[in-house]
Formats: structure tokens, C-alpha cells, sequence
């Protein structure tokens, strides 16, 4: 896809991104709060996917798109793992590194910078995460590229994403009340476009599936939620009234079920 076709949110915008979105976390946040209060799944999201690797003792990690640093609130990694935390944002940077530096680890850095253009030497790390964010990238392959040079011959990559389908009711909702946001984000890389483009600079990918329907019982929890991003955060006080009543229409017996598609590739094999 073209860049002049992407959205706002789809590696369209990078300052908005940065300064708007991400400024800080108080939006994802919002998000984050409606899976981890309504999942029905058997393990929350951070161990599920810290769960897919072997650990090394020690190792250097890599996380790009940090965003508030959750992802380490996973009981998995080990404590003695020297973490590079790194996102566009440097508020993101900031709270992730305060983050991750209270569940004990030994040793935290945090560096604001693009995945693009990663400051680092060629193979740094035993192991690199980058969840959910390659799809708000101007240009995948060249961060995909940049996440296998700065990995270890030896080394992981964890890249989690999600698909067509992935929180559909809020699409919909979205398109009832506003035009259709068309994000675009699964086009850029999601479940299933992703592994085309990890191909290009990984010789092993294997794709692990996170079951998790959203069960709700809260409207104003999904109101939040698709006031959280565009065109909803932007919103007129009357559209996100208009918004909040149709929200409400969908739940029946006091709960509305958010089907979602997401999960993680593992890489190995960085080609060079």
C-alpha cells in the first residue's frame, strides 16, 4: 500500500502518532483496560506471548513501540534481562521504563527513535519484541529489516498483531456513527499480511493465535474505548453522545461480546 493511502493512525501521520496518540498513554490506556477488565481468556496477553519463547539467562531485549511498557507486567521474562526500551514517543519511553523498572528487572534503558532507523549495532539482542506497532509504520519491510539486522544469528523476534475482524463491533459502531474509519492498519501488516513481509528478513516464522473474546457488562467501557482513537477522538460532544446511545443498543441482557483476532509471530533465522 502506498503511503498516501494510508490513514492517520497506519503510518500515515508520524507526528500525530508521537504527539496526539501516543503523547502519552492516557488512550491506550483506555484500550488496554477493556481487554484486560472483559477478557475471557486463560492468560493475559503479556504471558501468553512471553510464554512463546525460551528465554535466555541474561538476555538482551529489544522492545520497539513499547508504548507504557505492559508487556513486561509478564511473569515470564526473566529479572536478570537487560531491557532496551524504544518507541517514537519519548512519553511512551518514559512511562514504559518506569514501568518495567517496578516489577524488578535489573537493568532498564529507554531510547525515543523509529524502528525504521534503529540506533544500534547489527546484531545486539537475543531477543526482540515488537507487539502491535509495525502496522502505524511508514514502511514495514524497512523496520522489519532493521528488527533481524540489530537480532542475534541465535536470536527471536516476537511481533504481535492483529486481523481483519479484530474488534468488529466497534468497527461497525465506528461506521454507524461516523464515516468508516478505514485504518487500514491489518493492510499494512496484520495476521494476514504480516508473514509476507517477515519473509523478506526471517528463514523460520510460525504464527501462534490468542483466543479472546471480549465479554462486557460496562457500555461507557466500550464508549472509551471508540473514543480513544479517530475519527471518535475527535468527536463533537453530540457525536460522542450519538455514539454512546448506539453503543448501548447493541448490549442485550446487559452484555455486548467483542469477537477479537490477534496473536504473535516468532522469527528466527534473520537473514542477512
Amino acid at each position: 500500500m502506498d503511503i498516501n493511502d494510508r490513514s492517520t493512525v497506519a503510518g500515515g501521520d508520524q507526528e500525530y502518532l508521537r504527539d496526539v496518540q501516543y503523547g502519552d498513554g492516557a488512550k491506550l490506556d483506555v484500550r488496554t483496560a477493556l481487554h484486560q477488565r472483559f477478557s475471557t481468556a486463560t492468560a493475559a496477553f503479556p504471558d501468553f506471548a512471553a510464554d512463546l519463547l525460551d528465554w535466555p539467562e541474561a538476555p538482551d531485549v529489544l522492545e520497539c513501540g513499547t508504548g507504557t511498557g505492559r508487556f513486561w507486567d509478564n511473569a515470564r521474562a526473566p529479572k536478570s534481562s537487560k531491557l532496551t526500551l524504544t518507541d517514537l514517543s519519548p512519553g511512551m519511553v518514559d512511562a514504559a521504563v518506569e514501568r518495567a523498572g517496578s516489577h524488578g528487572f535489573d537493568s532498564v534503558a529507554g531510547r525515543a527513535c523509529d524502528v525504521q532507523e534503529l540506533p544500534f549495532a547489527d546484531s545486539s539482542f537475543d531477543v526482540v519484541v515488537a507487539n502491535h506497532m509495525l502496522y502505524h509504520v511508514p514502511d514495514p519491510d524497512r523496520g522489519v529489516a532493521e528488527l533481524a539486522r540489530v537480532l542475534r544469528p541465535d536470536g527471536v523476534l516476537l511481533a504481535a498483531t492483529n486481523g481483519y475482524g479484530h474488534m468488529d463491533v466497534i468497527k461497525e459502531l465506528v461506521a454507524e456513527v461516523f464515516d468508516d474509519h478505514g485504518d487500514k492498519l491489518y493492510e499494512v501488516f496484520g495476521m494476514d499480511t504480516g508473514e509476507q513481509r517477515l519473509r523478506r528478513s526471517f528463514a523460520s516464522i510460525a504464527w501462534h493465535a490468542y483466543d479472546n473474546d471480549l465479554v462486557i457488562d460496562d457500555p461507557a467501557a466500550v464508549t472509551a474505548y471508540g473514543l480513544s482513537f479517530p475519527p471518535g477522538e475527535f468527536a463533537t460532544e453530540a457525536e460522542a453522545a450519538a455514539f454512546d446511545t448506539a453503543v448501548n443498543k447493541r448490549f442485550v441482557d446487559g452484555q455486548l461480546r467483542i469477537r477479537t483476532r490477534t496473536g504473535a509471530f516468532v522469527c528466527r533465522n534473520p537473514r542477512r
